[in-house]
């Protein structure tokens, strides 16, 4: 940005990882130079945040002092070499999906265990998690079906598979 004293930066993508290796805390310090064509870019200053502080968008808390310390040490009078302002922060997220794993990278084998141990009550009884009503299946076969449902396409050696 040429000739001027309050530079409006244009936007620019960095992943999450690159910046802060996904630690939303993890302190990043931003060193803010005047560019120069010949390559003698002139320091200003340097702040630091974090991501979690940047994703908050344009607020009270990012806005930023820039601080040349070396300028600091030799000057009583010296404040700061300006302020930066965050104007705003678009996060965007990338989505594995687990699906996509699994159908890519991962074989499922469907395997079921049932607790019949006497606590769950009398199969005979209503009021027992096996009893096995004429009219409706039990908890215990309500769970199996639906969780079967959902990944019997993944497992190639479930009877639930359908080709």
């Amino acid at each position: 940005i040429k000739n001027t004293l309050n530079p409006v930066w244009q936007p620019f993508t960095i992943p999450v990882r690159a910046l802060c290796n996904g630690d939303y805390d993890r302190t990043v310090k931003v060193d803010v130079y005047d560019w120069d064509r010949n390559g003698s870019h002139d320091f200003i200053g340097e702040f630091t945040t974090s991501y979690r502080e940047f994703s908050r968008g344009q607020s009270q808390f990012n806005v930023y002092e820039v601080l040349n310390h070396k300028k600091k040490g030799k000057k009583k009078k010296y404040v700061n070499s300006g302020t930066t302002l965050l104007c705003f922060c678009l996060v965007k997220f990338k989505l594995f999906i687990v699906i996509n794993h699994c159908l890519t990278r991962t074989q499922l084998n469907f395997t079921v265990a049932i607790d019949f141990t006497a606590s769950n009550g009398n199969p005979s009884q209503p009021t027992s998690l096996h009893y096995m009503s004429p009219y409706q299946m039990n908890a215990y076969a309500m769970a199996l079906k639906a969780v079967g449902e959902i990944i019997q396409d993944y497992d190639k050696h479930s009877g639930l598979h359908h080709s």
